[in-house]
This record gives structure tokens, sequence and C-alpha cells, in this order.
């Protein structure tokens, strides 16, 4: 069996709303590729241990619990939307942080990610 080998940024998108992916993946189109998942299945841990993608981005509360452990381990960045509040969390040197602005816009979450991958700042 041969390694398959990814020559593209990923962005992983465990969402309840399907809209969610398909805003990131039109702000995201020229930087990564975007997979949407939907939330509240189960398991996200796992998926995100065997996709290891370069970013992550939820909007459920659980969803964002069962991606800090792979964040942390391996650096990605990961913003949780909290769409009922309007505000973003980014996970940034092991610890969450709250974005001042409550522009929850695909290109501010763009930003951020763009920031977290190819940014200087470490996000572990």
């Amino acid at each position: 069996m041969s390694a398959k080998r990814r020559d593209v940024t990923l962005v992983a998108v465990v969402s309840s709303a399907p809209l969610v992916g398909e805003a990131l993946a039109a702000s995201l189109e020229p930087v990564a590729e975007v997979r949407w998942f939907p939330a509240g299945r189960g398991g996200t841990a796992g998926l995100l241990d065997s996709l290891r993608p370069d970013a992550v981005v939820v909007d459920d509360a659980a969803e964002a619990r069962a991606a800090t452990a792979f964040a942390r381990r391996s650096g990605a960045p990961l913003v949780h939307v909290v769409l009922d509040e309007r505000r973003l969390r980014l996970l940034r040197s092991g610890r969450w942080v709250e974005q001042k602005k409550a522009d929850l816009s695909p290109d501010t979450i763009r930003n951020l990610l763009v920031g977290g991958i190819f940014g200087r700042e470490s996000v572990k």
C-alpha cells in the first residue's frame, strides 16, 4: 500500500450547519480545501486524528471539547464559532482566547485560520 501525500492545506469543519462549511469553503478556496462533517455524531477526536487537518473549525461546545486534544497535540489552529452568542474563540498556546470582535463573517474566520496556519505565532 502506498502512502497518499497531501499537498493542499486541509481545514476540517465540524458543524451543525452545512452553511458554515460552505461559507468557509468559499472564503478559503484559494488557500485551503475545506471538508465539512456534521456535528453531534460522536467520534470527532478519532476523526481528527485520522484526517490530520491543518486547522479545525467547530460551532458546538461538545465538538470544541472533542477537538481540543487534537489541536494541542498537533498545533493546528482550532476556532470555535459560538453562533448563539455571536463570538469567536481561538485555541492559542493551549488556552482559549476570546476574539474581541463579534464579527462572525467567513473572512474573519479565514483570517484567524490563515494566521494560525501560516503566521509566525505558534498556536500550541
